[in-house]
């Protein structure tokens, strides 16, 4: 019986470890899908603000108010890439992409494990369950013989 209850909750801490190691790797990839998302709308409105840039100063005003949202996206997007690099990380699109490829990967893998190791937990738990009971049913038999 103590070996099944040592099972049990080794099996239980090893599910709850993996449990662990895939809520890191959805932290990571959400930080990385924000900075990907971020680098997108930069390169995406980036043309629209070198325009305005080159435009003449009495056409400037006209090109501002038509194009306002897409401005307002490029200066949002360049403010979080430039405090990314202030706070000494590298602007690097092909490395976060890698790295969330790569967790990916490895979440989807450590999600197919955690499911097969919820299934053999269930039964465990079950023969554990069966155990207990059998054990208590003999002891109330063997108080009953013993009066």
């Amino acid at each position: 019986m103590q070996e099944l209850y040592e099972k049990v909750s080794a099996m239980n801490k090893d599910y709850y470890d993996l449990r662990g190691q895939i809520v890191k790797a959805e932290r990571r990839l959400a930080v990385l899908d924000e900075r990907l998302e971020m680098w997108a709308q930069y390169e995406k409105y980036k043309p629209i603000r070198q325009k305005l840039d080159k435009l003449k100063p009495g056409k400037r005003e006209k090109y501002q108010q038509k194009h306002r949202a897409e401005l307002a996206n490029f200066d949002a997007a360049a403010h979080f890439l430039k405090s990314l690099k202030e706070s000494g990380e590298a602007i690097t699109p092909k490395a976060w992409r890698a790295e969330a490829a790569k967790l990916t990967v490895q979440k989807d893998a450590d999600y197919q494990k955690m499911y097969a190791m919820r299934d053999e937990i269930k039964a465990v738990e079950a023969l554990r369950k069966t155990a207990d009971r059998l054990a208590r049913e003999g002891q109330h038999q063997q108080k009953e013989q013993e009066r």
